[in-house]
């Protein structure tokens, strides 16, 4: 079996994007990235067609930029010997061959990277137990359902301990439990010194798994940083609330004179109220609520989580 690389140090760059731009003919897929990565759990975010799974085939070396340059592990080219068996993807799509077994497949990969026949059948029979595959090993996998071959996808990603880690939407088709025993898996790669790099469509999943997150929109970088400093930029975003009382006229005088209000909307008994952040407008709430004596029945909050910050950011964009 492949000697399992030595781990990185915490400060060190696994994969780097220098100016990155891939086209496909007339399209653009990718533009201008700059961008490195280091060991941890990383979050890909973006909506379908921001250029996700195009990121990633050029983070596992299947395709190279059309301009700009990547390394990997500290400055090593594409296709540098070094590389084998350190970068492990599990690609989106439900493309596995029907015609093998579950243990086959993994084994045959596990064969691929240099391991004896006897090596290739263990290892992949303590993954795949590991993915709760056991009892299926020995099925074709065009008799497993699509959340079994999802699972036969992260086997096979997981296989070898790798530097690189890349999974596009590996979430996809899987059940609440087996979404946390990914997760699970997920951060044992990157203790042991791996950048796991995981896509998804889906801001609140990865938000949960993730310590540093890179938002791409249309090709486009749009933002990419640790969890806590995407949620400063909270901060310089417009917050909005809207509260339901009795007089919203009344309440809204008193969030005026205390809070740097940007604008004011009031529907029957709804006020809809905007500040430039906010901190400023959340201390003023409940100053304004004593002062009016009024008792808000709901009190509903816009603009500040990450899903609202990743929409203004790709608005700056489009």
């Amino acid at each position: 079996m492949p000697q399992p690389p030595a781990p990185l140090p915490p400060d060190a760059v696994t994969l780097e994007f220098q100016r990155v731009t891939r086209q496909f003919g007339a399209r653009l897929a990718l533009l201008d990235v700059t961008l490195q990565l280091q060991p941890g759990v990383v979050g890909l975010l973006g909506p379908n067609g921001a250029g996700k799974t195009t990121f990633l085939n050029l983070a596992a070396g299947l395709t190279s930029p059309s301009s700009g340059q990547i390394t990997w592990l500290g400055g090593l080219p594409r296709r540098h010997p070094q590389l084998d068996n350190r970068i492990a993807l599990c690609a989106d799509g439900d493309q596995l061959p029907r015609r093998e077994t579950a243990l086959q497949w993994v084994a045959g990969l596990l064969r691929l990277a240099g391991c004896t026949a006897l090596i290739a059948e263990q290892r992949a029979k303590q993954v795949l137990d590991r993915v709760g595959l056991s009892a299926q090993q020995g099925q074709l996998l065009s008799k497993l359902s699509r959340g079994q071959r999802q699972r036969v996808k992260l086997a096979q990603a997981f296989a070898l301990p790798a530097a690189l880690v890349l999974l596009d939407e590996p979430l996809n088709a899987l059940d609440p439990v087996w979404r946390r025993q990914v997760a699970a898996l997920i951060q044992e790669a990157a203790d042991a010194g791996a950048c796991v790099i995981v896509s998804s469509h889906i801001l609140e999943e990865v938000e949960q798994l993730a310590h540093f997150l890179v938002l791409l929109f249309k090709g486009r970088l749009v933002a990419a940083g640790r969890q806590q400093d995407i949620r400063d930029m909270l901060h310089n975003q417009a917050t909005v609330l809207e509260i339901t009382c009795s007089d919203p006229r009344a309440l809204a005088r008193e969030l005026l004179a205390r809070a740097p209000v940007t604008l004011v909307r009031i529907a029957n008994d709804t006020l809809t109220i905007q500040a430039a952040d906010a901190d400023s407008l959340c201390r003023a709430l409940p100053q304004a609520v004593v002062a009016s004596g009024l008792v808000p029945a709901q009190v509903t909050t816009h603009g500040d989580d990450l899903v609202s910050l990743f929409q203004a950011l790709a608005a700056e964009v489009r």
